[in-house]
């Protein structure tokens, strides 16, 4: 038996996006996760760089669709361990991001896999008592949660806190000399509200690794995933420190969501996103706190401010 088909099979999809990448590039490029498990990298384009790239450290490339029951199945052969996110964004269309994480469920119990792990999100209409009901998103990911554990499939659920990408994507141009910059968020949102902010890039990976490493203190558990929750006044701080001058700015919600509309963002998207703020202002956008997680990871997690200094697309708005 060839050294390679020694090693676990690790099938990761989306592993040419953030969240898929992260996951295979921290497992191929750590030497024991890397003698450990064979990654087998899922992509609708194999030629694309970012697939190439993951081909150069060690990663088996195969091309399968989410939609397609029988290409998944070719994905998973023989795969001991799947880490799984799927993209609402790509298609905004949540039922579909729902039907895509059941197909490769389904698949992963009928091929016997032995630890599923999947990207999801809060159950924000269960949690709010059916108070908020908007946040489709957020709520078809976690259809599959409940269908992940119907299959009795061994799984880990881990949840993403707020990208700090986001933050950046969120700074509204207000002057050009010098450069300003607005943060706008929809009411009841404060500076003293706060946010468990991630640089998923830079630390899914991380999570998902320590979690595979550690099977026995990761089967059938939920984790909320982020390096630590910020004020917005703190966010504001920190961005002001790295050299772009900020304000914040709450708004009424029918201005935010019309601001959205300009950027041609569909209505349920734009109500579901002041439903996920409110929610995360009256909720803590989790349950439970990030402790949990913490303890699984060995490795330093990247604060706020390390993203900052790295993106390129933050360096960029100071000029």
């Amino acid at each position: 038996m060839s050294s390679q088909m020694a090693k676990k099979i690790l099938v990761v999809f989306g592993a040419t996006g953030i969240q898929g990448g992260s996951v295979a590039k921290a497992i191929l490029t750590d030497p024991a996760t890397a003698a450990e498990f064979h990654v087998r990298a899922v992509t609708r384009n194999p030629s694309k760089a970012a697939a190439v790239a993951l081909a150069g450290l060690g990663a088996e490339l195969v091309k399968a669709e989410m939609e397609d029951k029988d290409s998944i199945r070719a994905a998973l052969k023989d795969a001991y361990g799947v880490f799984l996110v799927t993209n609402m964004v790509e298609h905004m269309d949540p039922t579909a991001e729902t039907r895509q994480g059941k197909n490769v469920a389904d698949i992963c119990k009928e091929t016997g896999v032995k630890h599923l792990i999947w990207s999801s999100l809060p159950h924000i209409s269960k949690i709010s008592n059916g108070k908020y009901t908007a946040a489709l998103h957020f709520d078809g990911k976690a259809y599959v949660d409940e269908h992940i554990r119907a299959l009795g499939i061994p799984h880990t659920i881990v949840r993403l806190g707020t990208y700090t990408n986001f933050i950046i994507e969120s700074l509204v141009p207000l002057s050009d000399n010098p450069p300003s910059y607005g943060l706008f968020f929809p009411n009841p949102m404060s500076e003293d509200s706060e946010l468990p902010l991630i640089d998923p890039a830079a630390d899914v990976g991380k999570f998902v690794k320590a979690i595979l490493k550690t099977p026995e203190e990761a089967l059938g558990r939920e984790f909320n995933l982020g390096e630590r929750y910020y004020s917005i006044a703190e966010i504001i701080g920190i961005v002001k420190k790295n050299g772009i001058d900020v304000t914040f700015n709450a708004l009424p919600q029918e201005i935010f969501k019309a601001g959205l509309a300009e950027k041609g963002a569909p209505e349920f998207f734009r109500e579901g996103l002041v439903q996920i703020i409110q929610f995360g202002v009256e909720y803590g956008f989790f349950e439970t706190g990030l402790e949990e997680s913490h303890k699984l990871v060995k490795e330093p997690l990247t604060s706020l401010e390390e993203s900052l200094k790295v993106n390129s697309i933050f360096a960029s708005l100071k000029s």
